[in-house]
């Protein structure tokens, strides 16, 4: 008894059954190619017929393009945006793309798994994190797009499209100071990376218009467990604490409530910056700033297939807005 797997049709048998030529029948499964009527409805019955289906790796090799965004994540990104590949792949699937998700911890096992990536042939990459320098530099050789999400870099081959951190973080603080702030501790994200140094800076701007001081600044990973230990690490607390994601703010709260006891926002008050769903959870209710995903998806995206087809630039950096949500976690009035 025969076991093997049962031969695919291919597109000779498709051509056979429909009396056509082999080239026929790749043009008729072509984008955009030219053919009677007649012999399109008599190639697609006998691809049906057959479950004939093209072989888009074999027509890559032609074109020279696979139609596949590489997206690479790791597990802080993920966890700060649940929902961010499901509306990467809408976009890039409603681009005629299709996406290819690399799950990595961070830019050292990047570079490692940079030959595994290229060999799927992408067309062009999304980076949910700063990829090292290595790999920067592999893309500008190799004319492969790639776009950092929510991150920036200064490589000059990059594009990247994040907040603008300067205008969200002036409208916390003024929020901050009109409602009673008057010193600030601030637990910013990893002191190595580009979006904790862009916000922490546009932290300090802003404070410094209303002249209010920071008292203490420390660094943190983006996470609920480092937040809490950098809360109680820092007590006494300034009145205000700011922290540079809605994780690090989770944990704090938690360990003003449980660990230092204190109430909030009475005895001290905090905000975020991300606008998870846990921070609207009633146990919580941060006030944070909100990015808006949808936008920043929608424009990496578009910036990929811009410079696929020829009218994008490389280097370039575009800024959405963020907008504020005052929750329970401040003081109001």
């Amino acid at each position: 008894m025969d076991t093997s797997p049962p031969r695919q049709a291919t597109s000779y048998d498709v051509a056979t059954l429909a009396g056509v030529s082999q080239s026929t029948v790749s043009r008729c499964f072509r984008d955009g190619a030219s053919l009677s009527p007649d012999k399109r409805e008599r190639i697609e019955a006998a691809a049906q017929a057959l479950g004939y289906a093209p072989n888009k790796i074999a027509r890559s090799l032609i074109t020279q393009r696979s139609n596949i965004i590489g997206v690479l994540v790791g597990e802080a990104t993920v966890h700060a945006y649940p929902d961010l590949l499901l509306k990467l792949g809408a976009e890039i699937q409603a681009a005629g793309r299709r996406m290819l998700v690399f799950t990595l911890s961070g830019p050292d096992t990047a570079a490692a798994a940079l030959p595994d990536i290229l060999a799927y042939h992408v067309d062009g990459l999304i980076a949910g994190f700063a990829p090292p320098g290595q790999m920067l530099d592999v893309c500008a050789q190799r004319r492969i797009p790639i776009v950092l999400y929510n991150n920036i870099s200064d490589d000059g081959w990059s594009c990247s499209v994040g907040c603008d951190d300067t205008a969200a973080l002036a409208a916390l603080v003024a929020h901050l100071h009109a409602n009673g702030s008057r010193r600030l501790d601030v637990i910013a994200g990893p002191g190595s990376g580009a979006v904790s140094r862009s916000r922490l800076q546009a932290l300090r701007e802003a404070a410094a218009t209303y002249d209010l001081p920071i008292a203490r600044t420390v660094h943190a990973a983006y996470s609920y467990e480092a937040g809490r230990i950098a809360t109680r690490a820092l007590a006494p607390l300034a009145d205000t604490l700011v922290c540079a994601n809605d994780a690090i703010a989770l944990g704090a709260i938690d360990a003003c409530r449980y660990d230092l006891g204190l109430s909030i926002p009475l005895d001290i008050a905090i905000a975020g910056y991300d606008n998870i769903p846990e921070g609207a959870w009633p146990p919580y209710s941060l006030t944070t700033l909100a990015q808006p995903l949808e936008m920043l998806t929608r424009t990496a995206v578009r910036m990929i297939v811009e410079q696929l087809e020829g009218a994008g630039a490389s280097g370039e950096h575009r800024l959405m807005p963020a907008s504020l949500v005052v929750r329970g976690s401040t003081r109001l009035g």
